[in-house]
């Protein structure tokens, strides 16, 4: 599998071209965990500082996904095109790393109060307060298109007073709903998510996208749980299909083991 080596690294470069073409053989297929930077380091005598680039590289290409207290997996045997994002998701931690690694561009703050219409949607009561944050999410750097549009509708109860410019500044660049978490006192207990294929709708959103109205899309709505059970923010991204994908790791319980319900 052809996988450009950046410079001025060759030692990183071919460790991770290395690692590459093993993925691409289906020695390390999709879903498996490589060896710790440690072990890495010992079995292809390099150093650890040369393997974490090498690692970073496969990253950056969609190949693997690294997470803390869980290492580094396989997510996909293609690196992924240009101005495409590969997102795996095996819990919270990944949304966290996903809203580090993007960067937020927003184009609008505003109030507002759920109606029937939206109160269905997001699935909260008719009625209840939000702050609603249009923005884009754009590769870092920024050469590439925009990844997706994201509409984020933030408890406004919990939303702190400064919310307005913190997100306009770019001082916040974590997700919303860990702003509001921090500042409320309410963790989130839990992300539930729903993925439907859609269309690019016509007017701001399609322009802002660069993308051709009626295009394919992924919508992904996430509502984020506070322990009592009520959602602190509720998003929906639009994703042009061409520019993302989306990996969802399952594991075999253990025998005897039962899932919590509703999981």
């Amino acid at each position: 599998m052809p996988l450009p080596a950046p410079a001025p690294s060759p030692r990183y470069a071919a460790l991770a071209q290395e690692l590459a073409e093993e993925i691409a053989r289906g020695e390390l297929p999709p879903g498996a965990r490589l060896p710790t930077e440690i072990e890495l380091s010992a079995a292809r005598g390099v150093s650890r500082a040369t393997v974490r680039a090498a690692l970073l590289r496969l990253e950056e290409l969609g190949l693997v996904s690294r997470r803390r207290r869980s290492g580094t997996h396989v997510t996909s045997d293609l690196p992924r095109r240009p101005g495409r994002y590969a997102q795996s998701l095996a819990g919270i931690d990944d949304l966290l790393q996903y809203a580090v690694q993007t960067e937020r561009r927003v184009l609008d703050i505003a109030p507002v109060v759920a109606d029937d219409r939206l109160a269905a949607r997001l699935s909260v009561r008719p009625g209840s307060r939000w702050i609603r944050v249009s923005s884009l999410r754009v590769p870092p750097g920024g050469d590439a298109p925009p990844l997706c549009w994201t509409d984020s509708y933030a408890d406004a109860a919990a939303a702190p007073r400064d919310l307005r410019q913190r997100l306009a500044e770019g001082a916040h660049r974590g997700l919303i709903a860990t702003l509001l978490a921090d500042g409320s006192g309410r963790p989130i207990e839990e992300v539930t998510q729903e993925i439907r294929a859609a269309g690019i709708p016509e007017g701001p959103v399609a322009q802002a996208l660069l993308a051709a109205p009626g295009g394919h899309a992924l919508e992904i709505t996430r509502r984020y749980i506070d322990p009592e059970g009520a959602p602190l923010a509720v998003t929906i991204s639009l994703h042009p299909a061409e520019r993302f994908s989306y990996t969802t790791r399952l594991q075999r319980l253990p025998a005897g083991a039962e899932a919590a319900p509703g999981r």
